[in-house]
């Protein structure tokens, strides 16, 4: 039986600039995916899979009006995100 493929892990600079980007532009084209790409040292599918991935989870994670119940995600690993990421989770709701 083959091995499986290990999951790709995003570096925190990638991470930050796919989340960063994503709130700009849900629905980059080819052209800037390819651009993204490159400019990370990612291969195109893997961007292409972010943004995908993303869009599905947009509703729970990447919008300002985050909920930590639908992915399962604690107030202190939001909390995590947003101390790691000052700039990224500034329009989430503080309480």
């Amino acid at each position: 039986m083959p091995t499986k493929k290990p999951r790709m892990v995003f570096t925190e600079i990638q991470r930050r600039t796919l989340v960063a980007i994503f709130r700009e532009i849900k629905r980059p084209s080819k052209e800037i995916q390819a651009t993204i790409a490159e400019q990370l040292g990612l291969k195109v599918s893997t961007v292409v899979n972010f943004f995908m991935n993303a869009r599905r989870r947009s509703v729970d994670k990447y919008t300002e009006d985050s909920t930590s119940s639908a992915l399962g995600r604690t107030d202190r690993e939001l909390s995590t995100v947003s101390s790691t990421a000052p700039g990224l989770a500034s329009d989430s709701p503080q309480h």
